[in-house]
């Protein structure tokens, strides 16, 4: 029987196998988000809980690009707020409407939604408002729950906007446990998958600005040598710096 780290890295290498797949996917959603940063307009993503750690992952980030907005949803932080409070607002349908509606997100916008279960009443609300205003969608869920149904009062989860968002499947087994040890399921894959496909959907983006000829904002480690100085110059640029300074 193997031990838990060496059966963990076998189904993680699985599973990044697996999201190989998605590639043609991702392309497609990085000309959304091309677009989009070619046209002036904004890039968001919202996630709950655990899936509010990716929009943690890509912001201010060295190595990611300074385009990323997130909506931080009211109690679904983790690491702000009572566990037990997160998993009651992310089944809230009307606070995930009100994310939006109290947001600048507007037309000619990209978002990302992100939700592993894609059956939360929060991120689907999320989702339905954001195409209300004529939102660019990108979804990142998982094909496990495609048949589903959530706790949303109309909508049984994410795949229902499938003909209308650009769909990334984080291929992430039903209950998000990779591992069984001793008897317990274990391992989570969702934040691994969907870290990675964040990334690989920033650089596809910034390939894709680059190719248009213009210069994507991507944010160095300020300690590494002349990032700190390549950062202060990005910071400078109006619609960097309204992002990530105090109004």
């Amino acid at each position: 029987m193997k031990d838990p780290f060496d059966a963990y890295s076998e189904k993680v290498q699985e599973l990044l196998s697996a999201l190989r797949s998605e590639k043609d996917a991702v392309h497609s959603a990085a000309e959304l988000i091309a677009d989009a940063w070619q046209a002036g307009r904004g890039i968001y993503i919202f996630g709950c809980t655990h899936s509010a750690i990716l929009a943690e992952d890509v912001f201010y980030r060295a190595g990611a690009p300074a385009f990323w907005r997130p909506l931080w949803g009211p109690g679904m932080s983790i690491a702000a707020t009572p566990g037990f409070l997160t998993s009651a607002m992310e089944k809230n349908e009307e606070v995930g409407r009100s994310v939006i509606q109290c947001s600048q997100i507007s037309k000619g916008d990209v978002l990302v939604v992100v939700s592993t279960s894609g059956k939360n009443a929060a991120p689907v609300a999320v989702a339905e408002e954001a195409l209300k205003r004529g939102v660019r969608l990108i979804l990142i869920t998982s094909s496990a729950y495609r048949e589903q149904k959530g706790n949303h009062s109309r909508i049984p989860n994410l795949w229902a906007f499938r003909d209308q968002a650009v769909m990334l499947d984080n291929h992430v087994p039903c209950g998000d446990a990779m591992i069984t040890e001793p008897g317990c399921p274990m391992g989570p894959g969702s934040t691994i998958a969907g870290s990675f496909l964040m990334h690989a959907l920033s650089a596809e983006s910034v390939r894709l600005i680059t190719d248009r000829g213009l210069t994507p904002p991507v944010f160095l480690s300020s300690n590494a040598p002349g990032g700190r100085e390549h950062n202060q110059k990005l910071l400078e640029q109006p619609r960097v710096r309204e992002a990530f300074l105090l109004p």
